[in-house]
């Protein structure tokens, strides 16, 4: 794993055809508005296996090419909370060799052999309920996971989105533009 500052991740989002919007939400240049949302699940384990399904991969797949997870907002819930999250993710960067401050490199880039730290680093913020986006590698979308309990797919393309729809259905996924009419 490698970690991005707020600048690289000005640079990086260009880089993919994304434009960084305001407050670091993303969005695909000269691309219509395909997105769908997702309830977040109340229970913890349905939270996790909606984490998984963010990522088109299975574990056994040679097909992950990599990820960035970027970690937008957090600091929203109680302070025992908020502390409980940061030691956790701190512990993680840790074990990967970063010691700077989330605050300072917000940005997670991982490899194709990194997959499983990548899911991980991804379930955090949807279980303690920070704004967080995956950029899966090679893929025309990306997920945004929100404080306010939904999951919204950007893609980049019409035949993404269609596709993601339906192998979300089980989800129930809501046709959406809530992603873009947001300002916070």
């Amino acid at each position: 794993m490698r970690t991005l500052s707020r600048r690289d991740f000005v640079e990086w989002c260009t880089a993919r055809g994304l434009k960084p919007g305001d407050r670091e939400r993303p969005y695909y240049f000269d691309a219509d508005h395909h997105s769908f949302l997702i309830r977040l699940p109340a229970r913890p384990s349905k939270a996790l296996a909606l984490a998984m399904w963010c990522f088109p991969f299975s574990k056994d797949s040679d097909s992950f090419q990599g990820a960035m997870v970027w970690v937008r907002q957090w600091g929203i819930w109680t302070e025992g909370v908020e502390e409980m999250g940061m030691r956790i993710i701190s512990q993680m960067r840790a074990g990967l060799g970063e010691h700077r401050e989330i605050a300072e490199a917000p940005g997670h880039v991982f490899s194709e052999q990194e997959f499983v730290d990548a899911r991980a680093f991804w379930t955090l913020p949807m279980i303690l309920g920070w704004d967080a986006i995956l950029f899966p590698d090679k893929c025309d979308y990306f997920v945004f996971n929100s404080h306010d309990e939904v999951v919204c797919f950007v893609a980049r393309e019409r035949q993404t989105y269609t596709t993601l729809l339906e192998q979300l259905k089980p989800w129930e996924p809501e046709e959406s533009a809530w992603y873009f009419g947001r300002s916070s």
